[in-house]
């Protein structure tokens, strides 16, 4: 793959990842993943302390016992290649349509960085045959249901530790499922052995649910952005007064998130110079004036899921993790996922809020009574609808986001016999709030074409007010004269808002 289709991934102890980085990685057409020296080196003492623990006589879970509930037996051919296959193979299971590539490759990046932080006891060939899939651009096929998010995300890592051996399928381009062998002979890539404790550190992690919810995250940045972009154009191309932007207010509340948004709404009102119109009311509807405090809000809990995501993603979440210094094999419960399912639900409700938000701005813009324009924006009303189409559209969006806008990480079904007696529902949580930016971003996108429609109507004098010049950001929208279809033009726009930054 050529470098400028490729983005860089750095993967080790002594790397940071952000969302967006993970982003960028996964979104690209292929990642080149590059270990820290550090991170070779955790690879090496990680797995000769294993080692040393197994030949020492001491149990280690996975290695020389059963997995899950059956821990308490031993396993006859521990260690042997066809223990790791045989838990891949119970676990290749799940339900639903193929996750979406860019999912996937987060997942694998996900699971390359924690298995880099050597605590794993992976062996150096496997980490390498798990890089070699991502940067030669195949998609592992998996089922988007199937991950309680309580031992890991066992069932989406297996699909994907699976193609690394030869077996299971991969996403041809045309979205087809296609057997993984002749996909990795094709790439130049040789089926890797797996044993016990190779296949256990593939698939037992927090990697799916991290990855989903980190994509969530960069695209909520974006869009809870653009929000406020949009809300600073609809304050110039109304004519709002400015006084409830005042960054004396908002700094006398406290909030940091509602400082910051008030001053990103000001500087979007304000790029060509003040616009405030007398016969606009001393106090705007609460869509308008009180947007900085509640994207602010949203602001706030995008920092605090940033936190947790990203803590996650940069950490260790296998069981048993190997501690080379001791040695010592500790078995614990990292792999559980309760804090990303609360943090996904966190963005969830968030990211739900913006849109309840920004539909009832559309509802100002078409509302004669709030544009000084004509009813729906309708350039001839009676004869032309304007924009009525499109704000069904919104509409029918907040019903879905407020539909999915239910908390799983507080849904645990007990399980496994019972081993998993609770568990976090992580997985669901973060694939959610992946979903819900899909619902979002278009309401934002019939957001930008009524405000490009009052400013056409003000430019051909059928509305009040100068007609302020596009922000840069803002695509040309031909003004709607002739009532006309205007999906490709909502999803061009959301889809443009939800897209990553070019990669590295």
């Amino acid at each position: 793959m050529p470098p400028s289709d490729a983005a860089i991934l750095p993967v080790g102890p002594d790397v940071s990842l952000s969302s967006e980085r993970l982003e960028r990685a996964a979104t690209a057409p292929s990642a080149r993943v590059r270990p820290t020296t550090a991170a070779e080196e955790a690879l090496d003492t990680g797995r000769d302390a294993l080692t040393r623990i197994r030949d020492s006589g001491a149990t280690v879970y996975g290695l020389t016992t059963g997995f899950g509930p059956l821990h308490e037996y031993a396993s006859d051919d521990a260690g042997a290649p066809d223990h790791g296959e045989g838990l891949l193979a119970h676990l290749a299971t799940g339900s639903g349509p193929p996750l979406a590539p860019p999912v996937v490759r987060a997942m694998m990046g996900a699971r390359l960085q924690a298995l880099a932080q050597g605590h794993s006891a992976i062996r150096p060939s496997t980490f390498g045959a798990l890089s070699s899939l991502l940067e030669a651009g195949l998609v592992p096929a998996v089922p988007e249901i199937g991950s309680l998010g309580a031992s890991g995300d066992l069932t989406p890592l297996a699909h994907v530790a699976r193609v690394c051996t030869g077996e299971g399928h991969v996403l041809g381009p045309d979205g087809a499922r296609t057997p993984a062998g002749p996909a990795l002979d094709r790439a130049g890539l040789a089926p890797v052995a797996l044993d016990a404790r190779d296949a256990l550190a593939l698939v037992n992690g927090t990697s799916f649910m991290t990855a989903a919810a980190a994509l969530a995250l960069a695209r909520g940045r974006r869009l809870v952005e653009r929000a406020e972009a949009l809300t600073g154009w609809a304050y110039r191309v109304l004519g709002c007064s400015l006084e409830a932007l005042d960054p004396r207010l908002h700094e006398a509340r406290g909030h940091d998130g509602q400082s910051a948004s008030a001053a990103a709404i000001r500087e979007a009102a304000t790029r060509h110079g003040p616009a405030e119109r007398e016969e606009r009311p001393l106090q705007e509807v609460y869509s308008l004036r009180c947007a900085p405090q509640i994207l602010g809000a949203a602001r706030d809990q995008l920092a605090y899921v940033r936190d947790v995501v990203e803590t996650e993603l940069n950490g260790v979440t296998d069981n048993p993790i190997t501690i080379p210094d001791a040695p010592a094999a500790l078995h614990g419960g990292n792999f559980q996922g309760q804090q990303v399912a609360f943090a996904a639900d966190a963005l969830n409700e968030a990211l739900t809020q913006v849109g309840v938000l920004v539909e009832r701005q559309v509802d100002v813009l078409l509302s004669p009574d709030q544009n000084e324009a004509t009813p729906l924006l309708a350039w001839d009303p009676g004869p032309t609808s304007g924009l009525a189409g499109a704000q069904l559209t919104a509409t029918a969006l907040v019903a879905e986001l407020r539909q999915n806008a239910q908390m799983a990480g507080t849904s645990s079904i007990p399980t496994n016999d019972d081993n998993q007696d609770v568990v976090s529902m992580g997985a669901l949580a973060a694939r959610t709030a992946h979903e819900q930016t899909e619902r979002l971003a278009p309401i934002l996108g019939v957001m930008g074409l009524a405000l490009a429609q009052l400013t056409h109507l003000q430019d051909a004098g059928r509305a009040e007010g100068p007609a302020p010049p596009p922000p840069p950001w803002m695509p040309a929208v031909e003004p709607v004269v002739e009532d006309r279809p205007l999906r490709s033009e909502i999803e061009t726009l959301a889809d443009r808002w939800l897209a990553s930054p070019s990669t590295d």
